[in-house]
């Protein structure tokens, strides 16, 4: 090739951006091609709104365009500031709408492959569909789909790489005798303003029946510090009876201690310390997490890490959604209602909502959903905690549920075999 491979990549929620992107950012070096990957932000309900910075922090991507721009782009083939395709290149969908993949592989005259869980429409767009297990590709009904389409892995497990060991972090948390409780409020800001004073509220509770348990909660990157203090000081840990300070962190002697975002000090006097970028060593470290369904069941079952997957329903019309269900909850006036009435009614039709319980078709860890209280996911948490031989048990099946690593590769292997075919090989 004469020119640079361009690798353009669709992405938008934050699961995708650190639990598929940066991965496969990384395998991308592996390409025998020089190469340079732009990566093209589709509208998300979900959003948090710092995805593009996010994006940009990642070493091996060297253009961002954000939502706006790839609309304009797709609809109107007005090339993105400082944009400039090369005559050879592969769009990779990693996220978003498929529609919009499709529609920048028809713009730039690229072939395109998608990674999805499962959805596979726009079929004559895509060279090549990819999935992480093997049931995603059994439910595909099209022979003509189903040619085209490989089994690589989760690549989500390729992103889960601590940098400290558990008995490093349990020596910085200071709990080396006693267990460690993770909580993991999500990354999209109606979740986490939600969900961080409920699972603060639900360590509180335990802390004072087990007060050698050592909290730490992990703040996504694509959470603010004004977005934390916002949340604890709001409304609905009112509601919860939570009563909160966040303390900001102060540099510290090693590079963990010192991206410490603080801690957050409860009126009944517990601590419960802040980081950001590390999940996976907390994962590491913790005993037990409390989470929300979405990337992290996935990453914390590959680590071994018991977990409580809690989707309160107390107010289901902020929750937000994708599709009709979306569209209906934006009507004025009655959208929230309607929401409200539908959402529980939708939830009781899924059998399972954690990544491990839906790939074993079973329960593996606990599931709690509907209208909820920070004391039932409490009194759960304390007697998995209490109990050692349950928490193994589930450790290790959670493991032999998720798979292996190695996606990322596998799904480069992919892009390159339909480079080679596309560009390299003479077509007929």
């Amino acid at each position: 090739m004469k020119e640079p491979l361009d690798v353009v990549i669709t992405v938008n929620s934050p699961g995708e951006v650190s639990g598929w992107l940066k991965p496969v950012s990384v395998a991308l070096e592996h390409l025998p091609w020089e190469s340079r990957i732009t990566v093209f932000i589709p509208p998300c309900p979900f959003a948090s709104g710092a995805e593009a910075e996010v994006v940009k922090a990642i070493p091996q991507v060297d253009k961002v365009i954000g939502a706006k721009e790839t609309i304009r782009y797709t609809l109107t083939g007005k090339l993105p500031k400082g944009f400039y395709p090369s005559e050879c290149g592969i769009v990779l969908f990693l996220g978003g709408d498929l529609t919009y993949a499709a529609l920048l592989g028809k713009r730039l005259h690229y072939p395109a492959v998608a990674y999805t869980e499962g959805l596979v429409n726009w079929e004559k767009s895509f060279a090549r569909f990819a999935v992480p297990y093997h049931y995603m590709a059994e439910k595909i009904k099209k022979d003509s789909i189903k040619k085209k389409t490989r089994v690589i892995g989760n690549l989500m497990l390729d992103a889960v790489k601590p940098s400290f060991s558990k008995e490093k972090m349990k020596q910085v948390l200071g709990n080396q005798t006693s267990p460690g409780l993770l909580l993991m409020p999500g990354s999209r800001p109606a979740h986490f303003h939600y969900m961080l004073v409920f699972f603060l509220k639900a360590a509180e509770i335990i802390k004072s029946q087990m007060p050698d348990l050592i909290p730490a909660v992990s703040i996504s990157p694509f959470v603010s510090k004004h977005q934390l203090i916002e949340a604890i000081s709001g409304s609905i840990a009112k509601a919860w009876g939570l009563s909160a300070v966040y303390i900001p962190g102060e540099d510290k002697r090693t590079s963990l201690e010192w991206q410490s975002l603080g801690q957050i000090k409860t009126s009944s006097g517990v601590n419960i310390p802040c980081f950001r970028g590390h999940q996976y060593d907390l994962m590491n470290w913790a005993d037990l997490a409390l989470t929300i369904p979405g990337t992290n069941t996935i990453e914390l079952s590959f680590m071994g890490v018991p977990m409580i997957v809690t989707v309160p329903l107390n107010h289901p019309e902020e929750i937000p959604l994708e599709g009709i269900a979306g569209i209906i909850g934006r009507i004025p006036v009655l959208g929230k209602e309607l929401k409200r009435r539908l959402l529980p009614k939708v939830q009781a039709k899924i059998k399972f909502t954690a990544w491990p319980n839906r790939l074993a078709g079973k329960l593996i860890t606990p599931e709690l959903i509907g209208g909820l209280s920070p004391d039932e996911v409490a009194k759960v948490a304390i007697d998995m905690l209490k109990n050692r031989a349950r928490l193994l048990n589930i450790s290790k099946c959670l493991r032999e549920t998720v798979g292996e690593s190695g996606a990322a590769q596998r799904l480069t292997d992919l892009l390159q075999e339909v480079i080679t075919e596309y560009y390299v090989k003479p077509r007929p």
